[in-house]
């Protein structure tokens, strides 16, 4: 085998440029910002401007590849070719406006999550881009063959290049005694991954494609692999999920949102399968794809089904957030497909195409994700307060109003309080927290008399030790508290006895003070040797049972009817006790054990209570 020369090496390198030069110019400038960022990061008052151009321009790797790649393809004059570039150019910098800025932004998670869907998309683009309304299966499958191949093999290059350059830097370190700082690993990772690695993948691009239609000859390795490792892997994976769903349905136990993701991995997993075995089944020895690919199908049916139903579910009881109206639409876009493929269609550009589609019409609009699950989180927040007295009319009651002299705190003379039930006050702040990760509290503003933001960007001007969270300050100033509270329905109990009262203790021979908290312990053992006489001593806290073992006698002595007595006498709380009130006296065949309870804690549900805290005086003596 022949070892390319560099006089190739060069050819090849410029040919890469020459055929996309704007992705490989995107890549640079892309890593320079990178390595800009790595090495000034410290320095940098604001860095959203730095970021932002960072993920503008590794959006516009791909996007500028889609673009070269249907200009060549299609052959288009320069009038056209000049009208996508600038159409493309344009729609970077639109999404590069919506990206957040410190200045103008408090909330910065909602437009990244915008950027990955258009990420997403383009990337999407890339598959199908050349071959958009031409029905060309053969070269539209050879294509992105050649596209995957040639990702992995530059991801394999560049991924050996750097760990030999790391070694090379390494070796003047050691040998020579070089300092290097370990942050040049680093940019030196961004400048391969980043600009050899985009180099290496398009100088393997052909400008033409259309010989792509003439090759009819397939890897025998990748029909190995999908039919002998992906399939049976797919085949135990539905298996798994029928049981499972088998078991929901007859238990009526849904988890929370597990199963949704579950149908939708092996779904994504089943069809990617079916991807790289299509032009296999265009053999006649290989009919069996085709039926297989019918019964996976028709399999997948009663699976998106069951994803509908747990998904709804999820929304009936908390509405609909960002990651459950991306379920629905995965969900929609699998029956799509599914009802495409089951009535005997094959045209598998359907696949990309119909998801890029539906992630841009998703990502706007009214109807899109982040309008609609702003508006459902922010309805759910309308009706609990309104339910409870804290929103009327649209205006938070006795909003509090806060001092600005006191900034960067927060304080008022008159802190307000809107008590909710537990429960209620759990999901509020929950719902807040969702709008503050994600949307931004917009939507509240017009409920207050005061513009919290501002108030907000006041107290964290004056000082830099205050990074204040948005949702906080919108639920103090409504006069509700920003801590989760315990459900009303998990019990605290303490009792104690008066140690000013004395007790008699005169006709037992030993006495035992034992004190023990039940934080992460099963049970509290003590053992001691009184006279020469083993005894030990083990209380369980779950089932409030004392064991104490002579070396002639075992003594169980149940706790639970004294505990249910001074539950029922005297409530979760009482202090001061009666040492009859606090005393158990047990008998044995040989011996008799007095009980005195100084202090005893308790909590946990009605169903169950456990001892948290004991501190009691054990007495002996023989009978």
């Amino acid at each position: 085998m022949r070892l390319p020369s560099l006089l190739y090496l060069k050819q090849k390198a410029f040919e890469g440029f020459h055929n996309f030069p704007f992705t490989i110019l995107a890549a640079i400038a892309g890593s320079s910002i990178a390595i800009y960022l790595t090495e000034y990061e410290h320095d940098i008052d604001n860095l959203f401007p730095y970021i932002n151009g960072l993920l503008i321009f590794a959006l516009a790797i791909p996007l500028f590849f889609s673009v070269s790649i249907m200009i060549g393809h299609l052959q288009l004059d320069r009038v056209l070719s000049a009208t996508v570039w600038v159409v493309s150019s344009i729609l970077l910098l639109i999404i590069y406006l919506t990206l957040p800025d410190r200045d103008t932004t408090l909330n910065t998670s909602l437009p990244y999550i915008r950027y990955a869907i258009f990420n997403i998309i383009i990337h999407l683009l890339v598959s199908f881009a050349p071959y958009l309304g031409r029905n060309r299966l053969n070269r539209f499958w050879n294509y992105n063959q050649l596209l995957f191949v040639r990702l992995v093999t530059s991801l394999l290059y560049a991924g050996f290049l750097y760990v030999g350059l790391c070694l090379a830097l390494v070796a003047l370190d050691v040998l020579f005694d070089v300092d290097i700082p370990s942050i040049r690993y680093f940019e030196l990772y961004i400048l391969v991954q980043g600009v050899f690695n985009t180099w290496f993948f398009v100088s393997g691009i052909p400008k033409d494609l259309n010989h792509l239609d003439n090759i009819t000859v397939y890897p025998s390795g990748l029909k190995i692999f999908t039919q002998f490792v992906l399939m049976p892997l797919l085949v135990l994976y539905l298996m798994i999920l029928y049981v499972y769903g088998l078991k929901i349905v007859i238990t009526w136990d849904w988890p929370e949102g597990v199963v949704a993701y579950l149908i939708i991995c092996v779904a994504v997993l089943g069809i990617f399968n079916l991807l790289l075995m299509h032009p296999f089944s265009k053999n006649t020895a290989n009919n069996w794809i085709s039926k297989f690919s019918k019964i996976y199908y028709v399999a997948l049916i009663p699976l998106v089904g069951l994803l509908f139903v747990a998904i709804s579910i999820r929304i009936g009881d908390y509405g609909v957030t960002i990651n459950r109206y991306l379920i629905v639409l995965l969900g929609i876009w699998l029956s799509l497909v599914i009802i495409y493929f089951v009535s005997g269609r094959e045209n598998i550009k359907l696949i990309p195409i119909s998801l890029a589609c539906i992630l841009i019409l998703c990502s706007f609009g009214p109807w899109g994700i982040f309008s609609w699950s702003q508006r459902s989180q922010v309805q759910r927040l309308e009706q609990y307060l309104v339910s409870n007295g804290v929103l009327l009319d649209g205006k938070i009651q006795r909003e509090v109003i806060w001092d600005l002299d006191s900034l960067p705190k927060f304080s008022s003379p008159n802190l307000n309080t809107n008590t909710l039930p537990d429960s209620v006050h759990n999901e509020v702040l929950s719902i807040v927290e969702y709008l503050d990760d994600y949307h931004g509290m917009q939507a509240l503003r017009p409920w207050y008399t005061q513009n919290i933001d501002s108030l907000i960007r006041q107290s964290e001007s004056k000082s830099s030790r205050y990074s204040l969270y948005e949702g906080d300050t919108y639920l103090k100033t409504a006069g509700i508290k920003p801590v989760y509270q315990r459900y009303s329905d998990y019990t605290y109990y303490e009792y104690s006895r008066n140690k000013k009262e004395s007790f008699v203790s005169k006709n037992f021979e030993h006495a035992l003070a034992i004190e023990s908290n039940f934080f992460d312990e099963t049970s509290m053992t003590r053992e001691v040797t009184l006279n020469g006489r083993a005894i030990a001593v083990t209380l369980n806290p779950q089932s409030r049972v004392l064991q104490v073992t002579f070396d002639d006698e075992t003594l169980t002595i149940p706790l639970s009817d004294k505990l249910i007595h001074l539950e029922e006498t005297y409530g979760t709380n009482e202090q001061n006790l009666s040492t009859t009130e606090m005393q158990l006296t047990f008998h044995g065949e040989k011996h008799e054990v007095k009980l005195i309870i100084e202090q005893l804690r308790m909590n946990g549900l009605p169903d169950k209570v456990d001892i948290s805290y004991v501190d009691m005086l054990l007495f002996f003596r023989d009978i």
